[in-house]
This record gives structure tokens, sequence and C-alpha cells, in this order.
């Protein structure tokens, strides 16, 4: 067992309450729920109480003074990402924030930059990139399990109901298709290309992309094609107007992987993987086992990373140099399709 680890959570919102869930699950194994904020103190003594936090404060600036709290999760609407995670690093923290940890490239280049400057382990949360069913999937690419890679097929989307109050419809809050899942597809084609090529997760050499908005000139429903050494190319999906087939497709000269549930978001129960391998010769079934949801898996890595003595990202599944990349090819998907 690892010496405990304080855990702070900012932000007392759906996503907060799951990853309180993979938390609680890993307390046996030196995690705890030491303190939540919220901008108003009765709704984070609400959420401690349902979660059995020590703590509970009515402002993040107070969370992250506090000297008991060791790392900061941030789960904070995202236009508010940047901020609070310079606010807790300044304050001596590790944090590890979802994404996306900032909406425009100056201010993640910000926080990368406190980090540094404080000498503390920042990380942006893409929880499936934790989960043995992505490191199988890796494995099978780096030993050509299908030959040589041509075509990625990835999406994710979900039909939401038209809200303008909702932060999903609501462009003061960072709201849209591509900042609230784009990164998904986007970011799994960069690992795919990237061990089908032998390199890190690397930004497309070309990428190009499209779509229709919402009232509010909010992106509603988008494609994008990313395309590496004129070898291999993506064809990219993401909507909350609509559900896609989350399947992953991997096409190679000698067949093709299929992975039905990419994303294994399941932030409930432990989901163990599956992946399909496609050739002539017939189909065959990997089955990968988990005993804990990806969140669990994000959360323990992470400790894990600091009992370490990490100080940088560099070892992580998801580097702060991806989402440096990642960020800035977001940025040029949501501007093309809101300017029209």
């Amino acid at each position: 067992m690892r010496d405990t680890i304080r855990w702070g959570v900012m932000g007392t919102g759906w996503i907060a309450e799951k990853f309180c869930g993979a938390l609680r699950s890993l307390e046996g194994y030196g995690a705890q729920l030491y303190a939540v904020g919220s901008r108003k103190k009765e709704t984070a003594d609400a959420f401690a109480a349902r979660h059995g936090f020590a703590r509970a404060y009515g402002s993040y600036e107070e969370l992250a003074a506090d000297p008991n709290v060791d790392v900061v999760y941030i789960a904070t609407p995202h236009i508010t990402h940047a901020e609070l995670s310079i606010a807790a690093l300044e304050a001596g923290k590790p944090v590890l924030c979802e994404k996306p940890m900032a909406i425009d490239p100056e201010s993640l280049a910000a926080v990368l930059a406190a980090a540094k400057r404080c000498g503390s382990l920042f990380l942006e949360g893409y929880m499936y990139r934790w989960h043995p069913q992505t490191a199988k999937l890796l494995e099978l690419l780096r030993r050509n399990a299908v030959g040589e890679i041509n075509l990625i097929e990835s999406a994710m989307g979900f039909a939401a109901k038209y809200n303008p109050a909702d932060r999903l419809f609501n462009p003061a809050l960072g709201g849209g298709a591509v900042w609230d899942i784009g990164g998904y597809p986007l970011s799994m084609a960069m690992l795919v290309a990237g061990a089908a090529l032998g390199t890190d997760p690397a930004p497309p050499d070309c990428f190009t992309c499209g779509g229709v908005t919402a009232p509010g000139n909010i992106d509603l429903s988008s494609c994008a094609i990313a395309v590496w050494k004129d070898r291999i190319v993506a064809q990219l999906a993401c909507s909350c107007g609509a559900t896609l087939d989350p399947a992953l497709r991997i096409h190679g000269s000698a067949g093709r992987i299929v992975v039905p549930n990419p994303w294994v978001c399941n932030r409930t129960e432990p989901e163990n993987g599956l992946i399909r391998i496609e050739r002539e010769s017939g189909v065959e079934e990997i089955r990968v086992p988990a005993d804990r949801t990806s969140f669990g898996y994000e959360a323990d890595g992470f400790a894990r990373l600091l009992a370490s003595g990490a100080r940088e990202a560099a070892a992580a599944p998801f580097t702060n140099a991806e989402s440096l990349s990642l960020n800035r090819l977001l940025c040029r998907w949501r501007e093309t399709v809101t300017a029209g």
C-alpha cells in the first residue's frame, strides 16, 4: 500500500460524482477523499456528505490553499479549467484536470508554464488512455497484427436536447461538440497513427474539417480528415446532436482491428475490454479483463506517478506535449466549423 494521498476535488457535477466513486474504490490503495470545493458552501457540504469528504469549501481558492490537500482534481466547466489549474499549481498542488485543460492555446501554454515553474505534476484527464484495453490495442498495433495501417475511423457523439442555458450549448462556457468530446476521436487517431508509424502520438501532417452549428454558433456536428506521412488517413466525427457509432475501426493491409467501445467509459462499474481482429481467415476476439473503471485506472496511475517522484508527464499514457498538439488541432476544428 502506498502512503495515503489526500485528494481535493474542484467541482460537484456529474463527472465529479463518478470520479469520486472511483476514488472510493481505491481507498484500500492509499486514496482518501479529503476535500471538495464548489462556488457555494451548501453545494460543497451536500457533496461532501454524499461521498464522505472530511472538508468542504465554498470556494476553489480555499481548497487550493488547504495544506492537507495533496492532489487536486478539476471537474468544473471547461472555461474555468486553465484558471483553476494555475491557481492549484501555484499553491503547490499536483493537478489532474478534466479535458479540455484549456480552450485556447495561450491558456494551455500558461498552464504548462505554471506546472514547469512550480515543479508540480500536471495531466489532462483522458481516462480511456489508462484502461488495459488501450494498452492491449497498442501492443497489437506495434506488432503489426493487421499489417500496415492505412485507414482509421473514430467517432463520438450523443443526441442532446437543445437548451441554451445548458453549458453544452453556451458559448460563454466553452460549449459545443468539439470541446466536449472531439478530443476523444482525435486523440485516439493520434495514438493509433503514432503506434503504427513507430512514434509517440503525433499531430497529423494534414488536417481538414467542417460541420454544422446550432443557435448561438455552437458547433453541433462535424467531421475531420487527418493524414500522416501520406500513408495513414483518419476519418473523425463528433456530435452533440446525433448518437454516433463509437466503434473504432483500424484498417490494415492484412485485416482490420475493431474496438466496439474504445472509450470504456462506464464510470460506475469496471468494464472489461473487447478487441476484434478481422482477417480473411476469420475473426479473433480478445477479451481484456478490468478490475476498476477507467477513472479508477486514471486516478491510481496518477498516484503511482506521484509516488515515483515524477514532476513531469513524460511517462504518462497522455503527455503534456500531446495535450498541446491536440489543443491546437481542436481550436482549428472548432474555429473552422463556427466560422461557417
